[in-house]
């Protein structure tokens, strides 16, 4: 009895590592771009193919601190991920956004058509990546006070060249 239930458990568990994961990273989000503004390299990590699904979902808060999101198509026909190859994509905006450009506190999300969905948060328009927790915390704050928490309020041309350079193309 013991034994089986230890072997549905193992079972249950292995099916859930082997099922594809994502790992995405944004690095380009135009909004004056309305062909292909959203950049972003996807790679499958694990030993499972998968294809990237056509839509990509994103969430974001606006200046005035209110919700906002909408949907990008990704534009690039053959949307396989092989198993740990990172591949290049571009999306485009369903419909135009202008207050896109200024948002805060985006959420991308990118489903497989196999596997888990991967969620992408980014705090602003340089398009730092950050941990949940963080993202969560500092959105919160950010949503009651209308102020930044814990974020550098500036930074030098030098500073945002080098925040440029490492974020692509990889």
């Amino acid at each position: 009895m013991l034994e089986n239930i230890l072997n549905g458990l193992l079972k249950i568990f292995a099916w859930l590592l082997s099922r594809p994961t994502l790992r995405v990273r944004v690095s380009a989000d135009n909004a004056e771009e309305e062909v292909g503004g959203l950049k972003f390299e996807a790679e499958n990590i694990s030993n499972e193919t998968t294809s990237l699904s056509p839509s990509i979902v994103a969430r974001f808060v606006t200046v005035e601190r209110e919700t906002s999101g909408m949907v990008f198509d990704v534009r690039e026909l053959d949307r396989s991920l092989p198993p740990f190859t990172p591949k290049t994509f571009s999306a485009s905006a369903r419909e135009s956004q202008p207050e896109r450009h200024h948002a805060w506190f985006r959420t991308y999300t990118f489903s497989p058509t196999k596997g888990r969905a991967r969620r992408t948060r980014i705090r602003n328009a340089s398009l730092e990546q950050i941990g949940i927790v963080r993202f969560w915390v500092e959105r919160l704050w950010f949503q009651l006070t209308g102020r930044l928490f814990g974020v550098k309020s500036s930074m030098t041309m030098e500073e945002y060249r080098a925040q440029q350079r490492s974020r692509g193309p990889h």
